[in-house]
């Protein structure tokens, strides 16, 4: 027989895995996943920090914006008033930018390319963006990548509407008051 504490503590919830709830209602990375379009294949290509390209097992080829987050370009100029550190001051130095968006590719090179992952479509944001691009968050082994490079100063928040923006907000804010990556601008 089961004893009766772990009965009421099963029916009043307080078991619900090592993801606790926020404001997105985000719980846990495979019911967020399950209860979401989404597609799985294998990353053949990072274009940069926020784009890459995925083929699914049928030989499909997707190009895939991470939705959410914008990282320092490589090629084109930044622009410095897109980036705010967390005492307001914009990050004038491009040559700066510049570094981090190399840096933002690397790791996405790094953590993604060749691996399995699952691309998960927004409910809120528009399936594809002005370019044709996939708009989706990308999941490596139940992680949210998107998240990951927000949270480890790669990229910003590209504010839009999106399920998970109040999320990635709270990530952004942690990197910029802890100085995380591109965050830890010098003086």
């Amino acid at each position: 027989m089961i004893p009766i504490t772990i009965i009421l503590t099963i029916l009043t919830g307080c078991i619900d895995g090592v993801y606790t709830k926020d404001s997105s209602g985000y719980v846990n990375p495979y019911d967020f996943i399950n209860s979401h379009e989404h597609i799985k294949g294998k990353v053949i290509k990072v274009s940069d920090g926020d784009t890459i390209w995925i083929q699914c097992e049928n030989g499909i080829k997707y190009k895939i914006r991470l939705l959410g987050v914008d990282t320092p370009e490589t090629y084109r100029k930044n622009d410095p008033y897109e980036y705010i550190t967390y005492d307001n001051t914009p990050v004038k130095n491009l040559t700066y930018l510049k570094v981090w968006g190399h840096r933002a590719k690397e790791y996405t090179k790094n953590k993604l390319e060749n691996r399995e992952v699952i691309a998960v479509f927004d409910k809120k944001s528009p399936k594809k963006d002005s370019y044709g691009r996939y708009l989706a968050y990308i999941f490596v082994n139940g992680e949210d990548f998107n998240e990951d490079l927000i949270e480890y100063g790669y990229a910003r928040v590209y504010v839009s509407n999106f399920e998970l923006l109040d999320r990635y907000l709270e990530k952004e804010e942690y990197a910029k008051k802890n100085k995380i990556g591109l965050w830890n601008v010098p003086n």
